[in-house]
């Protein structure tokens, strides 16, 4: 059961109260998703440390696991795709060594043709992988842009994001 808040693996968490988010509360959105993922690939599994400032989905930050936390405001059907295609990564025991740059900008794209907002956070990328012999390999830098789709319905979730080069 959920009390709207905390949301469920087929309810997520409601990321802006009863009308869309603002700007503010989507730059948090792509910020913690991206984190999330982050974590995800590294397969880091503990509570989102107090001098993360930019997490802003406060009432997941104890969540230790990082797959529960992105199915509290991303849906469900999304993270079952992103599980089918990483299964290749996680399963051979690689995990990501993520070294984000600063995010170099973001902006609102407003809403596509079914109603849900669009957001783009673009960042640079200086990750490697560690392969499960704990081999580094560095990742090419180059910068990327993380677009999110909000929900149209009150208070959103994240129903679609893409990573794509810049």
């Amino acid at each position: 059961m959920s009390d709207g808040r905390r949301g469920t693996w087929d309810q997520p968490t409601r990321v802006g109260g009863p009308t869309a988010p603002s700007t503010e509360a989507m730059r948090g959105i792509c910020f913690c998703l991206l984190y999330d993922l982050c974590c995800w690939l590294a397969s880091v599994r503990r509570p989102v440390p107090g001098d993360v400032e930019e997490y802003t989905l406060g009432s997941l930050r104890e969540i230790t696991d990082p797959r529960q936390r992105l199915g509290r405001y991303v849906s469900g059907g999304l993270l079952l795709s992103w599980e089918r295609a990483l299964e290749p990564f996680l399963e051979s025991g690689a995990t990501l060594e993520p070294e984000l740059g600063e995010a170099g900008s973001f902006q609102e794209r407003g809403r596509d043709a079914a109603g849900r907002l669009r957001a783009e956070l673009r960042f640079g990328n200086r990750s490697s992988v560690l392969d499960r012999s704990q081999r580094r390999h560095q990742l090419p830098q180059q910068d990327w842009i993380l677009t999110v789709l909000l929900s149209p319905e009150g208070g959103g979730f994240v129903e679609n994001a893409t990573i794509r080069r810049a």
